[in-house]
């Protein structure tokens, strides 16, 4: 990384050169195998499909956890790849899948994936979502410890971001540029829980639970930026799969959805819905996140991922993901002004520019949400199994299908219409509710997981690890988590048998 890049993306703010070269160097690449791989791509995620393999028994509705277009039936490592039926532009999808797996850099526009920078929180999609999953535990804040997917949040005492970091706060910077915070004062601390119960259960099992509390020297942040009063608190990616289906969900069904919880006693803490621009500017519910803050999958953690994790810009993002306090304290810094030889007020006047240069075209952006939208659910696995079906009567005895609602049918999707119409089983209600954990964070108040594909994670990307700081080392942690609007839940876990408990995980690994 060398200040040459800067100078020359600076130089686009003032029209005198262009530096990006869209990934026009892979793309012939790209499109051979795309028609090489075409009948593949569909094949591959209908494995076992009785509609294209009439030597397969029919099955039953709730193995396609996507629907009948949604659904792949490939269950091995590469399970959380695969394009859904219903995904008609093979090239575009694998277009896209390479943007995920790419590694930007900062470069002067002679390579692919130019454009990082000046601050970023990762390189490439695919550093904080390993195997295409969510992240894992960490013992430690590092971008390039494999499998980091956690955020950082900060926070002042009336819940609320503080303003001098961006809403995902960054870790990384190219030269000459610095990083808001330095990774070396980040600290992660592991802490054991002992719950009301003791940690045991009524049959004298006992079990163990932990989590986590997050801390930032003040040394490690730039000087102008660390705020009087703060809290810190990691989240861990999401997966990514399945979320074209979810988007296909109607805005009038998760409304009446959340009028069903208020009437039985659920979503009261936060008795309105939360409501979120989408692409258009239209405010719309939101299903998207922890805290449900986006309501579109087009303006949704991923679309926004591609630019504000990098900071590569585009036709419709054609500024940087930064805060006006980390402009000022670049535009004030003596080295950065020397290195690129030019004023504070220049330095200043480029960082907060709202008319850059796109470095990502629209073209590479449609394709990656296309590839986005596309992905597959891997189907439900050995629900005819005697213990699979027990471990379910008690899971919908216990209540927990208040929240995790099983299934939902989508509406008309003009995106990939082959999505309208579906019954999908994702086993979440896509609404906020308060689990009373111990420092949780901004997330008293956290949206249901789906719990589609979920079974398959140890598999796929060596680690089993849930909830939204992935405190829970098993299913059976993350339900004795489970408080506040779901203890009763709990507490009926608590008081099956040892193999009752277990025929619940073997259901939830199931599914």
């Amino acid at each position: 990384m060398t200040s040459t890049y800067h100078c020359r993306k600076l130089a686009i703010y003032y029209r005198t050169m262009k530096i990006f070269a869209p990934i026009q160097s892979i793309r012939p690449i790209l499109a051979v195998l795309a028609i090489v791989s075409s009948a593949v791509i569909s094949s591959v995620s209908c494995i076992r499909n009785p509609n294209i393999d009439p030597g397969e028994p029919e099955l039953g509705e709730e193995y396609y956890t996507g629907g009948k277009n949604g659904t792949t039936f490939l269950s091995t490592s590469k399970a959380y790849e695969q394009p859904a039926p219903a995904v008609t532009d093979a090239i575009a999808f694998l277009r896209g899948e390479t943007l995920f797996e790419g590694r930007f850099v900062s470069g002067d526009g002679s390579t692919p994936f130019s454009g990082l920078g000046p601050a970023y929180i990762r390189s490439s999609c695919k550093d904080c979502h390993p195997s295409y999953g969510h992240g894992r535990r960490m013992e430690r804040y590092n971008a390039d410890d494999y499998g980091n997917g956690y955020l950082l949040v900060i926070y002042d005492d009336d819940g609320k971001l503080c303003p001098q970091f961006t809403g995902m706060p960054q870790t990384r910077a190219t030269h000459p540029f610095l990083p808001p915070i330095n990774e070396s004062g980040i600290t992660i601390t592991w802490h054991n829980h002992i719950d009301e119960f003791g940690n045991k259960y009524p049959d004298g099992e006992t079990y163990s639970l932990i989590y986590p509390t997050v801390s930032i020297d003040p040394n490690a942040m730039l000087p102008e930026l660390v705020p009087a009063k703060y809290n810190v608190a990691i989240e861990a990616t999401i997966g990514i799969y399945g979320t074209g289906l979810l988007d296909a969900i109607t805005e009038q069904d998760l409304i009446d959805e959340h009028a069903k919880q208020q009437a039985r006693g659920y979503c009261q803490g936060m008795p309105d819905l939360p409501y979120a621009a989408d692409e258009n500017g239209t405010m719309k519910v939101g299903r998207y996140t922890y805290g449900c803050t986006r309501s579109t999958l087009q303006n949704g953690p991923g679309a926004n991922a591609i630019w504000n994790i990098t900071n590569v810009t585009r036709p419709d993002r054609r500024y940087h993901y930064i805060t006006t306090a980390y402009a000022t304290a670049m535009a004030n810094n003596t080295d950065v002004q020397n290195v690129l030889g030019i004023s504070s007020d220049s330095v200043y006047n480029y960082l907060m520019s709202t008319s850059l240069e796109a470095e990502m075209t629209t073209k590479d952006f449609d394709d990656f949400m296309i590839w986005h939208r596309g992905l597959a659910v891997p189907a439900a696995r050995n629900l005819d199994d005697e213990t699979v079906k027990e471990g379910k009567k008690h899971f919908y005895d216990m209540g927990c299908t208040a929240c995790h609602k099983p299934s939902w049918t989508t509406g008309e999707d003009t995106r990939i219409p082959g999505f309208s119409n579906q019954k999908i089983w994702p086993y979440t209600d896509l609404l906020r509710h308060n689990l009373n954990m111990k420092e949780p964070g901004l997330r008293l108040y956290c949206r249901t997981t789906p719990l589609w594909g979920r079974g398959l994670s140890k598999m796929v990307t060596g680690y089993d690890e849930h909830l939204h700081d992935m405190r829970a080392r098993s299913y059976e942690e993350a339900i004795l988590w489970h408080g506040g609007e779901a203890a009763a839940a709990r507490d009926k876990f608590r008081n099956l048998t040892k193999d009752q408990r277990a025929a619940v995980v073997k259901f939830l690994e199931a599914i």
